[in-house]
């Protein structure tokens, strides 16, 4: 007879492992999306930057 598995029998070595790896995971794929994300967030910056100022590049009269 197999002896009943408990939530409390669990190897937190184990778990710590894989709950660490699952994290790392996670930020990989965060630096991964902030990197591929800053071709379109720095000219929307530069953009926002000279709407902000109201810069123009038609000839004052």
């Amino acid at each position: 007879m197999k002896d009943k598995e408990y939530f409390w029998n669990v190897d937190l070595r184990i778990l710590l492992r894989q709950w660490w790896q699952d994290i790392a995971s996670f930020a990989t794929a965060l630096l991964l999306f902030l990197a591929l994300s800053l071709p379109v967030v720095i000219p929307t910056l530069i953009l926002w930057y000279l709407l902000s100022i109201d810069f123009s590049m038609a000839p004052r009269p």
